[in-house]
């Protein structure tokens, strides 16, 4: 029996390391294709501001919100009330926070107002940013700029709160997987 062994151990040596083979060579070789690693859209860019516009507006820096990555600040340009630009002078260090940047700037300024949505895979940077546009538009208000949100275009964003089993919840030494939708101590 023992050469029974040694046949079975070799076989499934060569077969691991045979699979093992054509799972890197697959991946090495759909990395070098063209369009596979960065295939991210970025939304459409709206037109330069000219500088005549930008010299009669405000710009207002938000506080900025810690995420594990780093801090996300969001910065609005006011004019007439209305925001008619958006940037985020600070992004979280992290791939998802670089990829959302563009997608929560062109959120805020199409709302022009903080009622975004998000981006789904940066949710810190999403809602450090929504709450550093708040503290810009309530900087911008207490400076006597009143802003008024793009009524027809502002995303709307759920405000249902998930329930989370008990079992989930920090302190919690309970083994049910009842889902408790009676506190929202989360």
């Amino acid at each position: 029996m023992t050469s029974l062994s040694k046949i079975l151990q070799k076989f499934f040596v060569i077969f691991f390391t045979a699979v093992s083979v054509v799972l890197v060579f697959a991946g090495i070789t759909r990395i070098k294709k063209e369009g596979v690693l960065a295939t991210a859209t970025t939304p459409e860019g709206t037109a330069p501001l000219s500088p005549s516009v930008l010299s009669s507006a405000t710009t207002i820096t938000g506080k900025a919100y810690q995420t594990p990555w780093g801090n996300a600040v969001a910065s609005i340009t006011v004019k007439d009330g209305k925001i008619i630009a958006t940037n985020m002078p600070s992004i979280p260090d992290s791939p998802p926070s670089v990829y959302a940047e563009p997608f929560l700037v062109e959120q805020a300024l199409r709302a022009g107002s903080a009622n975004i949505q998000g981006v789904s895979g940066a949710t810190y940077t999403s809602i450090a940013f929504k709450s550093s546009l708040e503290s810009a538009i309530a900087k911008a208000n207490t400076e006597g700029q009143s802003i008024t949100a793009n009524i027809g275009s502002a995303i709307t964003t759920s405000t249902a709160k998930p329930a989370v089993p008990k079992k989930y919840r920090k302190g919690n030494d309970h083994d049910d997987d009842e889902w408790d939708d009676d506190h929202d101590d989360d």
